[in-house]
């Protein structure tokens, strides 16, 4: 018996289809894109919050570095787990805890709550970029990797500059909290549609791809010490 035909968007969001890589793209690029609208918008409202709660400079400093110390020193944790957890529940449970996280920012009134959300904002969104760029490389092999991470990439400046300008124009119109509970909400949204659409990866199937191609590949896990003079052998790293 000929097995029923899959509806159109089913067939797109098949992880064996060969479009499907971009459509991984498509949604893993959506994601970065609020991870820096995310991150920059609390930036464009620091005036608003020196005149609401008087802040001064320095106060206003810790507001903003909490994110990078937490960032900083949990990314080699975030590489450690993306190496052994499913990538796809790093990302996307990432997203929904960064973007809660977001929401409460519109409800602080005090610099320790501040300080708080923002170093929670730095360990959501530090489990995003190690998973992210494993998967798509598992999607992407040597022949479309370089384009599908520089398109990826293309969302960490669009947030960037989409968080700045949109955070404060909700603050001179709206109120500074509005933008912090849009953001949030919409990457609470997105998170909750692409656990449904974005599949887990085998892990090394680009690698597997080349060497059923014929193409040589280390037979071990390459050393430290391998790993530096291969890119220092290599012009474009260079």
């Amino acid at each position: 018996m000929k097995p029923p035909e899959r509806s159109n968007s089913k067939a797109i969001l098949d992880s064996a289809a060969p479009d499907y890589k971009w459509w991984v793209l498509l949604m893993l690029w959506c994601v970065c894109f609020f991870n820096y609208t995310d991150r920059q918008a609390i930036s464009s409202v620091f005036p608003k919050l020196k005149a609401e709660f008087d802040f001064n400079k320095v106060q206003l400093g810790w507001i903003g570095s909490a994110f990078m110390y937490v960032y900083a020193f949990g990314s080699p944790v975030a590489g450690y787990l993306g190496d052994r957890l499913r990538r796809k529940d790093l990302i996307l449970g990432g997203c929904l805890f960064w973007s809660s996280v977001t929401v409460l920012t519109g409800w602080c009134n005090a610099l320790w709550q501040f300080i708080t959300v923002r170093a929670l904002t730095g360990l959501g969104e530090t489990f995003y970029f190690p998973s992210a760029t494993s998967l798509l490389s598992d999607y992407h092999g040597n022949k479309t990797r370089s384009r599908a991470l520089g398109i990826h990439n293309s969302g960490v400046y669009i947030g960037t500059i989409a968080g700045g300008w949109l955070g404060a124009w909700f603050a001179e119109h709206l109120g500074w909290r509005i933008g912090f509970f849009f953001f949030g909400a919409a990457g609470i949204g997105l998170a909750l549609v692409l656990f449904r659409g974005l599949r887990e990866a085998t892990r090394g199937a680009s690698e597997s791809s080349r060497v059923a191609a014929g193409t040589s590949l280390p037979v071990h896990p390459l050393t430290f010490q391998e790993i530096c003079r291969l890119l220092l052998g290599k012009p474009t790293a260079l």
